[in-house]
């Protein structure tokens, strides 16, 4: 019997499809990933009245009668995405105020999220564009007790409608400890300042909700024996901890370090409540414990360590590790932590981890229903379930993936084909109707790797001190030829010596070879500010932005630049072996960038070009410092800047002209190297009308231009080629929090680069969490959305490297260039490929297969050269 015969009866019994039911709609020829174990390719579902009435075989599922049947061939769909930690809605989009955290006092377990809501809010529809479909929506974590969470379907127009709460699962408390809580009221003078006093008034809340339960249960009890007392005063803030006393209500616990994660669960064991731990960033130190707690851990994923002391130590391996030891792991993005529109790609990284894709899968959807016990009618494709469904174009943790259809109870509430609502997963959803938004359709994934080749017979891997050897890969990536199937490239004294097929290439004796699927130059972060802005966010470690005043042309980037750095290994390790470290975005002129590599100990040696240009910040972040209150103050303070600079040029040339001495000025003299063109401008800036303005000065002073972010590039695209000017573009998932960036569009570089604008790409500047975006996996996703592989990695490597006046030495894998080069298990730009090695000058500096014998508890010490003294963490 064909499934759906049995099925049809069984549908009909339950009255959930009624024959020529027209609702009745059949999704046929997609691969189906069920999250249930079983995948169904090609596969066949069955949808009515909002739920899945069968899935299966594609052969076996007849399609009903008068049912529509909508083909999606060469799709993939999955169930609809669980966030199980998220703020949209709370926080605004553009930011429009804090309305997530209530921080009139630390102890606010009476506020609900419910009343925070805005379910208008433009973060909720970039949600359903990513997949999301179910959101446990929290306050914030400054508080010890934050508030009541409220689980929401992403459908509807109004808090109520959209909660899934029922009497027995009333949705979540919001606790947190650690440096939140803490440092929000520490600051202030007011407790809690310490860890001990954050589980004191947690612990207190909780003995007064045992007694305030006892007092009604004991009302109750007289009541039942027939007796008339007067009941308790109701207390609106002992309540939701009564309910989670009695089950009704879990606790979401925000907590990173190990010592706070092992609060937590001593708070769980006293108290009996039903946990799930939030970020868990250190949860990898304290594996058993929460193994034999059974608590749930939903872990937070970023590109890069730091931002906060607490997740310093954040690792691809850790949902891997917690998975191998029986514990149930979620995945969420913390929006605006991470965008919802990325969700599928944070998995993709602990999928980098180690993590099964099949696992990854449950995490962001079986795995995170059970999390908020609503698994009985979400988070898997099954019968009875509810139709929450996502069709994909790929794979779900390919970078190339996209998706195209997004539906909550078997209506579209998402479709990428529809002008209006793709601009929520591109970006531009701000912007009126008539403008227009370049838009690309998914591509075909790349063939960018082959299989890692075999190395002959008895050759060595060459260690960091090897100064001659041989590269192996199924694909080189040359960048400035053709790729080269089965490929060598030969390394001599830091010099690439030779490049070409394995074919015909003789070995030379004893060499020491070493062997990938995949290679590429060195990757170069075009704009970027590590180490300046240092991966923790304590004055001892941020160096990025001068205080004092707005115009600092004096600054040099090498002066602030620490070799130590944590993130520049972190960088280093994910292939990038040149970083344009730049001056932060607070002041107009920013001083003087640099260009350096990621490896090594003294600034100096790691030097490749200073300086790189004169940093200069116009728009939003460079207002209220000291230039100007307004766009036109601050030009009109910048204009006077350079017209004095330029008064000064010509005095400090007339001197020259006449051998007199010239005494240095290192204010003036940076400037009137720029006005010389010694020196380019590198203007940082997002919005059009700022992105002209920069284009203005260089016309009227008549200085090298260079645009950093270009949020907007696309709108004044033609201006921008027309005045010869490359973009040093934002990262892809740049974050649209605030008003100059809420028109971010992943599609800007595929569209600049259309336009033929000399384009690369930087991590720019993250001043929370992460710390640092990293740009071979940004280029991947711009690759995603219209730029294509090739000139994605041209963008990361080549065209970089050209802008940035270096193409002589970097760049390329020719014969005679310097011998950067990146070793990768796979495509270079999946999120899921490793770097497996980094050659830098010729030497291996990072080697994957060494660094993964060091235990993941003490690899942060191995970052660093010498241990800071005195850091409070």
């Amino acid at each position: 019997m064909r499934i759906w015969g049995a099925m049809l009866a069984l549908a009909l019994m339950a009255g959930t499809l009624r024959a020529g039911d027209p609702q009745a709609v059949i999704y046929r020829g997609a691969k189906i990933l069920t999250a249930t174990g079983k995948t169904y390719d090609p596969g066949a579902m069955v949808v009515s009245g909002g739920k899945i009435v069968a899935v299966g075989e594609s052969k076996r599922i007849e399609t009903p009668e008068d049912a529509q049947e909508i083909d999606l061939g060469g799709k993939v769909i999955i169930p609809g995405l669980v966030d199980t930690h998220s703020h949209i809605g709370l926080f605004g989009t553009p930011s429009a105020g804090n309305d997530a955290n209530e921080v009139s006092g630390p102890v606010q377990s009476i506020v609900r999220a419910l009343d925070s809501l805005n379910p208008f809010d433009p973060s909720i529809r970039i949600a359903q564009s990513g997949g999301v479909t179910t959101a446990n929506v929290m306050p914030g974590s400054a508080n010890v007790i934050g508030g009541q969470t409220i689980y929401i379907k992403l459908l509807g127009n109004s808090p109520t409608a959209m909660s899934l709460a029922t009497p027995e699962n009333l949705g979540g408390l919001k606790m947190a400890n650690g440096d939140n809580p803490k440092g929000v009221y520490g600051r202030r003078g007011q407790s809690p300042a310490t860890r001990m006093k954050v589980a004191a008034m947690q612990r207190s809340e909780f003995l007064k909700a045992q007694q305030y339960r006892d007092k009604w249960s004991k009302y109750k009890e007289k009541l039942a024996a027939g007796e008339t007392p007067d009941p308790p005063t109701v207390d609106l803030a002992m309540e939701p901890l009564v309910e989670v006393l009695d089950g009704r209500r879990t606790v979401h616990f925000h907590t990173h370090r190990a010592d706070d994660i092992l609060t937590t669960l001593r708070l769980k064991e006293e108290f009996g409540f039903e946990l799930v731990i939030q970020h868990g960033t250190e949860a990898f130190k304290v594996i058993d414990q929460i193994a034999k707690s059974g608590a749930i851990v939903s872990h937070t994923i970023v590109d890069s360590p730091g931002g906060k002391p607490e997740t310093v130590e954040w690792y691809d391996e850790t949902a891997a590790m917690l998975n191998e030891a029986g514990v149930k792991v979620v995945i969420n993005t913390d929006d605006p932590v991470t965008d919802s529109r990325f969700l599928l790609r944070t998995a993709a990284t602990a999928v980098r981890g180690g993590l099964p894709e099949e696992t990854a899968l449950r995490a962001l959807t079986l795995h995170a229903a059970q999390a908020m016990r609503l698994d009985e009618k979400i988070g898997s494709l099954e019968q009875g379930k509810d139709a929450d469904f996502v069709v994909l174009s790929g794979e779900p943790f390919s970078i190339y993936a996209r998706v195209l259809q997004t539906y909550i109870n078997g209506k579209s509430v998402f479709d990428l084909q529809d002008a209006e609502q793709q601009r929520y997963q591109i970006g531009g959803f701000a912007l009126s109707p008539s403008t227009e938004v370049p838009f690309f359709e998914p591509i075909t994934p790349p063939t960018a790797a082959h299989p890692t080749p075999k190395t002959p017979k008895n050759a060595k891997r060459p260690d960091g001190e090897a100064t001659e050897f041989v590269v192996v890969a199924g694909l080189v990536h040359t960048v400035s030829g053709e790729p080269i199937k089965n490929g060598v490239v030969h390394v001599k004294d830091g010099k690439i010596e030779h490049v070409g097929p394995r074919k015909g290439f003789e070995f030379p004796k004893d060499v020491a070879v070493i062997e990938a699927s995949a290679i590429t130059p060195g990757l170069i972060d075009a704009y970027s500010s590590v180490p300046l802005s240092g991966m923790v966010n304590i004055d001892a470690d941020q160096e990025a932005n001068e205080k004092g005043g707005a115009m600092h042309p004096d600054l040099r980037a090498t002066d602030g630049f620490n070799p130590a750095e944590p993130l520049l290994r972190h960088l280093l390790a994910n292939g990038i072996t040149l970083v344009h470290s730049c001056p932060g975005r607070r002041n107009v002129i920013a001083g003087q960038s640099g260009l350096y590599r990621t490896h090594g100990t003294d600034v100096t040696e790691m030097t490749v070009r200073f300086p790189q240009a004169i940093v200069f910040n116009i728009g939003n972040a460079a207002k209220g410092n000291g230039a100007g209150d307004t766009r036109m103050g601050v030009i009109a303070n910048l204009r006077k800047t350079l017209s004095d600079a330029g008064n000064y040029r010509r005095d400090r040339q007339k001197k020259l002209d006449k051998d007199e001495t010239v005494e240095p000025n290192m204010s003036k003299d940076p400037l009137a190297d720029l006005l010389d063109k010694k020196v380019p401008a590198l203007f940082v800036a997002n919005r059009a009308d700022d992105l002209q303005t920069a284009i203005r000065l260089a016309e009227e002073f008549h200085f090298d231009l260079q645009i950093g972010l270009g949020t907007e590039a696309y709108r004044v695209a033609d201006r921008i080629k027309e005045a010869g000017v490359p973009v040093l573009v934002h990262p892809t998932q740049q974050k649209n929090g605030d008003m100059s960036k809420v028109n971010t569009l992943t599609t800007n570089a595929a569209y600049l680069a259309q336009q033929e604008v000399p384009l690369a790409i930087g991590s720019g500047f993250e001043g929370y969490v992460p710390k640092s975006f990293i740009v071979r996996l940004e280029a991947g996703l711009a690759a995603a959305h219209g730029l294509g592989f090739e000139q994605a990695l041209k963008m990361l490597t080549l065209d970089a490297a050209k802008i940035l006046k270096v193409d002589d030495e970097f760049g390329s894998l020719e014969s005679g260039k310097v011998a950067d080069i990146v070793l990768y298990d796979g495509d270079p730009l999946e999120q899921t490929t490793h770097v497996v090695a980094v050659i830098v000058d010729g030497k291996v500096v990072y080697d994957r297969a060494t660094a993964l014998q060091v235990p993941l508890a003490e690899r942060f010490y191995e970052t660093i050269v010498s241990p800071p003294c005195c850091l409070s963490f």
